[in-house]
């Protein structure tokens, strides 16, 4: 088992934690079983990109997330004004949405005109 591996399955467990979903509730939205969703979070299973893919939207994250690869925070400038949490949710969402419209052009989506 690689280290990439180990490491997948803990952002995929910090994800599905940080929305609320049990592993119950992954299978359901994901239809991967619980069994091999466990497997997977504990480093025991190598998880292929469908998989991955699956995974990666039911918990609402992008794929990169999970791979540990997203570079989108690093590329959003925010002119906040102040320190607060509406700055960070500010940034949060830009993040959010940027990857959103990745995803989108990634599955050949065509944009709105």
């Amino acid at each position: 088992m690689s280290v990439v591996d180990v490491q997948i399955g803990k952002r995929l467990v910090a994800a599905r934690e940080a929305v609320g979903l049990t592993q119950r509730d992954l299978e359901q939205y994901s239809g991967i079983s619980q069994s091999t969703i466990h497997r997977i979070e504990t480093g025991n299973r190598a998880v292929s990109i469908l998989e991955l893919s699956a995974l990666a939207d039911s918990c609402g994250v992008l794929i990169a997330d999970l791979q540990g690869t997203n570079t989108l925070a690093e590329q959003v400038l925010c002119a906040g004004r102040t320190n607060d949490a509406g700055s960070q949710a500010l940034v949060d969402y830009m993040i959010y949405a940027f990857g959103l419209a990745q995803r989108l052009d990634e599955l050949g989506v065509a944009e709105a005109a």
